[in-house]
């Protein structure tokens, strides 16, 4: 036997062991913060009487006999209903209503109906039925919606003519109450008396009658909704009926019933309901009145029969391409591509995609591309290789977008096509399919290609089979050897395709070609490396500054160095002391060298150091090398210690990661400090916000001093700027510490740092 569980306010008891009902004088004194052990010993009690009639029964009247004492608490006498539920749900067929008492009387007390119910509800028999009967009559206001609800539960079909009258009482809740009940109890008298209440009713009737629906016969339950659809109060049922009608309605008649009509409600539930219908003909049907309903109409019944995927759709939905309104058209075009495909819708979307309409253009293409159909890929390999050009140059493109790869040997015999636009159509595809053993072959055609567009088509193909060669050092090869034998035209035609495969051996190959004799190649190629996207061209543009003999080209390998350290403020490492030094070696402009030694403010490492000592010297940058030196030994101090208004995320102002953040709400008060722990030169310093470009200090002050208890006038004040807040300091300004404060508030943005720089 399942063993029992009992919930009662304050308490959790489950019965667990045997014991005698010893502790059973205690329970009637029971509270609900009082020891629980009265209750556990009956539970126990219970427990070991099973199913045992005997013993129940004698457990049934101690129940009641605690219910029927003066001196018993309220929750001794929950309780005892609890567990005489249970003991009268084992022993339904000895139940009398005398032998009940005082349960009868307590049901239609307003202050212990609830408990009573607690013991009867659950209980099986036309004994309890009869008292529930019998107290409805004895009760009103929440005690009797209480009963009619237990009524309902237990399923007392001999309520039904008491629930019926009670349909009209003059309590709204009452009348409510029972119209729910008659909609739950599933004898068929029930749905009798909800159904013979005419519409408009109250709209709990109305409720009542559609949780009835499922339980009736195919037409009757029709009729109901029908009246219900046409003469409810409330919209929300006559809504919820044709929604249940549509559902049970194996026809189409309802459905195009409402479309036709102007109910937007109605047919916003008609036009779900056209997946999931069940009627046999219903594509056809709709397909038939398509063309006389309105714009908005059609629209949505083309986007619904595209759903169902049925090919009946497909001729009324063809027409509809052409349609004078263009959210028809629209819908059309999209559903297209979820209709079984044919020859004929084929045709249709590759003439609009090749039209003048650009968003129907890119709509009929996105359903072209998802077109399916028996024989369409040998219909578009057929049209890419014959017929009007702008067709073949969508199915050229169809061609890549549909990954069709047995495309590919037309693609590359294209290339000899007499057309130019066929050509381009056909290299941009290869480039999207072929794989990266066709890399000469769409080399060779970016060579030969005459035409400025073919060219670039070529190029980019170039690139993106070059990008899917999972061999990053060998990739390229084949470009490289090409460009370094190639004419000086040649060359500069594709000398792109370096930088946009990028990397080290990308770099190095610029870096030859940036070394030439010819001018117009050398500037073009340094050119590339300084616009280069990642940092491995820095080390090729110092080995150019090193070897060139074009001054011109020197200079500006050097600039695009500097640039390069500006636009990357990462840690800095030996490796790029070591560029510095180099480039120090072969630049003459004054200012390069005077903005390479401020880079090595960067630095940490002793031949940081040394570099600056040794150049403290030079006539032209002795005064920035000593500025310099002093810096890298504040850097060799350590990390830079940071504090602010507001700690959280403080440490991410100078983690070297722009992708986190320190940000306050701007209330005009906020701070930051940075201790460089020794002393040091300062320049200028920057607040890079960088993506959150508006978050920017309303109005700042920024203080500079070696003693953070006597701060001093202000070094620098200002408003912030969008993306990066950048702060000249005056010339000599120096010290240990670096205070930036907000003074205003703004509400609409808080003040965020992604990083400080400081040079």
């Amino acid at each position: 036997m399942l063993r029992p569980t009992f919930f009662t306010a304050g308490f959790v008891f489950t019965l667990i062991a045997h014991s005698s009902f010893a502790a059973e004088p205690t329970l009637s004194q029971l509270d609900y913060s009082g020891s629980p052990q009265a209750v556990e010993a009956l539970d126990r009690e219970l427990y070991a009487a099973g199913t045992d009639p005997v013993k129940l029964a004698v457990i049934e009247q101690r129940l009641l006999a605690g219910l029927r004492a003066r001196d018993t608490t309220y929750a001794a006498r929950q309780v005892l209903c609890q567990r005489l539920g249970w003991v009268l749900g084992l022993t339904p067929e000895k139940l009398t209503a005398a032998g009940l008492k005082p349960l009868p009387a307590m049901l239609a007390d307003e202050r212990d109906s609830d408990l009573a119910r607690l013991a009867l509800e659950a209980a099986p028999g036309a004994v309890i039925d009869s008292l529930f009967l019998t107290a409805l009559n004895q009760t009103t206001a929440r005690t009797r919606i209480a009963l009619i609800d237990s009524m309902a539960r237990r399923q007392i079909v001999a309520a039904v003519p008491a629930l019926a009258k009670l349909l009209g009482d003059n309590d709204p809740a009452t009348a409510a109450a029972a119209a729910r009940a008659l909609g739950l109890i599933t004898d068929y008298s029930a749905s009798l008396v909800l159904q013979a209440v005419p519409e408009p009713s109250p709209a709990a009737v109305a409720a009542a009658k559609l949780a009835l629906v499922p339980r009736l016969a195919a037409g009757t339950a029709l009729a109901v909704l029908a009246d219900l659809r046409a003469r409810a109060a409330d919209p929300v049922h006559r809504i919820a009926a044709l929604r249940l009608m549509l559902q049970l309605d194996p026809s189409i008649a309802t459905t195009l019933d409402v479309l036709d009509g102007n109910d937007p409600a109605a047919k916003r539930v008609a036009l779900e309901s056209i997946y999931a219908s069940r009627a046999p003909q219903i594509i056809p049907a709709l397909a038939a009145k398509l063309s006389t309903w309105d714009a908005f109409t059609q629209s949505a019944v083309i986007s619904a029969m595209a759903r169902r995927g049925d090919a009946a759709a497909t001729s009324a939905v063809l027409q509809a391409t052409a349609h004078e309104d263009a959210q028809v058209r629209m819908a059309a075009l999209e559903a297209l591509g979820f209709l079984p495909g044919t020859i004929e819708t084929m045709t249709a979307l590759t003439k609009i995609v090749a039209g003048t309409a650009a968003v129907e253009s890119k709509v009929a293409k996105a359903s072209l591309t998802r077109l399916n159909g028996l024989g369409l890929n040998a219909a578009i390999l057929s049209g890419a290789e014959r017929g009007e050009t702008v067709l073949r140059v969508v199915a050229i493109e169809q061609i890549a977008l549909r990954g069709l790869n047995e495309g590919l040997p037309l693609l590359v015999k294209l290339r000899t096509d007499l057309d130019v636009a066929v050509r381009a159509a056909a290299v941009t595809a290869l480039g999207e399919l072929a794989p990266p053993a066709d890399n000469k072959i769409v080399l060779d055609w970016a060579i030969a290609a005459t035409d400025a567009n073919e060219q670039a088509r070529a190029l980019r193909a170039l690139v993106s089979i070059t990008l899917r060669n999972p061999d990053v050092v060998g990739r390229g090869a084949t470009l490289y050897a090409a460009m370094e034998t190639a004419p000086a035209e040649l060359a500069l035609r594709l000398l792109p395709a370096l930088g946009r495969i990028g990397g080290s051996p990308s770099a190095a190959s610029a870096g030859k070609l940036a070394l030439s004799a010819d001018l117009k190649i050398a500037e073009a190629a340094t050119t590339a490396l300084v616009r280069w996207t990642d940092d491995t061209a820095i080390p090729v543009l110092v080995s150019v500054a090193e070897r060139t003999t074009l001054p011109i080209v020197r200079v500006s390998a050097v600039t695009g160095v500097i640039a390069a350290f500006e636009r990357n403020r990462a840690f800095w490492n030996v490796d790029a002391t070591a560029l510095i030094a180099r480039l120090l070696a072969v630049s003459a402009s004054a200012e390069s060298r005077l903005a390479l030694i401020a880079l090595l403010k960067r630095a940490a490492d002793a031949p940081a150091l040394a570099l600056a000592e040794k150049s403290q010297g030079d006539p032209v940058m002795g005064a920035a090398a000593i500025e310099a030196a002093a810096v890298i030994r504040a850097n060799q101090a350590g990390p830079a210690k940071l504090r602010a208004s507001t700690m959280a995320g403080v440490r991410n102002l100078m983690d070297g990661n722009t992708g986190n953040r320190w940000s306050v709400p701007a209330e005009g008060d906020e701070w930051v400090e940075v201790d460089f722990i020794l002393s040091r030169p300062l320049r200028r310093i920057t607040l890079d916000q960088t993506g959150r470009g508006a978050e920017f200090p309303e109005n700042y002050e920024v203080y500079v001093t070696d003693n953070i208890a006597a701060m001093g006038k202000a070094a620098a004040t200002g408003v912030g700027q969008t993306n990066k807040t950048v702060i000249d300091l005056p010339v000599g300004t120096r010290g240990r510490y670096v205070i930036i404060k907000n003074l205003a508030a703004r509400k609409d943005t808080p003040w965020s740092i992604c990083e400080i720089f400081v040079d």
